[in-house]
């Protein structure tokens, strides 16, 4: 007997067999009239599936080619088989292995709503069923506090997550940053090296500033220099096949190598600084003006996007005189608050300014460096 579960966060339903350790996750992708073509709405909704169903807990895929009745059986036999081609396509190319999938197809023989004027448009659908190995499934994260922190232990950041292609933190990550400042503050013996990730491609300088956030996070709450130290690992151990934006993200990341641990325990004080701190990498401008060129504009929409969607922090931009233009440098402070407020970032949790370069910042002949620092409001 398969009992029937909803899944209230997606279009798509989960039905888990009691006596096995598998389930079946069933999903419905839809086409319109006379079409074998997935649209791009219906690729994002695959693609929202492949976030909570990777294909690294699949055993068996089942695709299901059906289409409405108005036409003849014979139009509609060869357009279900497109359908399921097509789909097909899209998920291989997602990284599915073809040698786990089984199809057929069926036409209007197997309706599953009404062919009514009202309804019949459901009926243009490929079916998925999805097998799962539930012992595939990864167990959840302990929490920071919940860890040992024994000499050799490595330990992800749960919930340390970044932007993309920058070393500045997602605000929700604000929480575990929090939490390993106080296992710090628990073990004063702790000593710990911090291991910066990058997913998608080499990139040693973004793993390394991932790393160097974290440390200045922990030094700025006083925690010692000779308890820290850091590096970056660009892209040399990733925990998952990057199949989707989900992999990605767990990707890019910091790790804790613990060097050394007495276990000695003290009850930590828990006053916070909550600020960190962190360049904004490759935001670039045209030679000798304030437009960004469109790299930089996309660097500053990856950005965007995460602070619009922040709660309860403040975002402060310097942006250094290392070109020895002031002028031109006041100006580029202008455009990007100009960018940030056409990208709709809330102008009350942002602020832009200026600053001479200190002396070991390196002087560039046309690229400001970018500092951001984010602290709660």
């Amino acid at each position: 007997m398969r009992c029937l579960l909803l899944l209230a966060l997606f279009p798509f339903m989960l039905f888990a067999q009691e006596a096995e350790a598998d389930s079946v996750v069933y999903f419905e992708a839809n086409f319109s009239l006379d079409s074998y073509a997935l649209s791009a709405q219906q690729k994002k909704r695959v693609d929202s599936l492949l976030e909570v169903v990777p294909f690294t807990i699949l055993k068996e895929v089942y695709v299901y080619g059906h289409t409405d009745s108005l036409a003849d059986d014979e139009y509609n036999l060869a357009l279900s088989k497109r359908r399921v081609q097509s789909i097909l396509s899209y998920l291989v190319y997602k990284g599915l292995d073809p040698l786990k999938v089984r199809t057929d197809y069926y036409g209007e023989k197997r309706p599953k709503y009404a062919n009514n004027p009202k309804e019949r448009y459901k009926n243009r659908r490929v079916e998925l069923l999805l097998s799962i190995d539930v012992s595939l499934i990864p167990k959840p994260e302990q929490r920071l506090v919940d860890n040992d922190f024994k000499k050799g232990d490595k330990i992800r950041l749960p919930n340390l997550n970044f932007v993309g292609n920058q070393p500045v933190p997602v605000w929700e990550s604000m929480a575990v940053l929090q939490e390993l400042l106080l296992v710090m503050r628990t073990y004063p013996d702790l000593k710990i090296e911090l291991q910066g990730h990058v997913c998608c491609g080499s990139d040693q300088e973004l793993s390394t500033e991932r790393a160097r956030m974290v440390y200045y996070f922990l030094r700025k709450n006083d925690i010692d220099a000779s308890r820290l130290s850091y590096k970056g690992l660009s892209n040399t151990q990733p925990l998952y096949k990057e199949v989707n934006a989900r992999a990605k993200a767990l990707n890019r990341r910091v790790e804790v190598m613990v060097i050394s641990n007495s276990g000695h325990r003290v009850k930590p004080h828990e006053k916070i600084n909550l600020e960190v701190e962190a360049p904004v990498l490759d935001v670039k401008f045209a030679e000798g003006s304030s437009r960004l060129i469109p790299s930089g504009d996309f660097m500053i929409t990856l950005v965007a996007e995460m602070m619009k969607e922040s709660e309860g922090l403040l975002y402060e931009f310097t942006i250094y005189n290392n070109i020895n233009d002031r002028a031109l440098t006041k100006q580029r402070s202008m455009a990007l608050t100009r960018a940030l407020r056409k990208k709709g970032v809330p102008y009350k949790i942002y602020t832009v300014n200026q600053q001479e370069a200190p002396e070991w910042m390196t002087t560039m002949a046309n690229e400001n460096s970018i500092m951001l620092k984010i602290k709660a409001r």
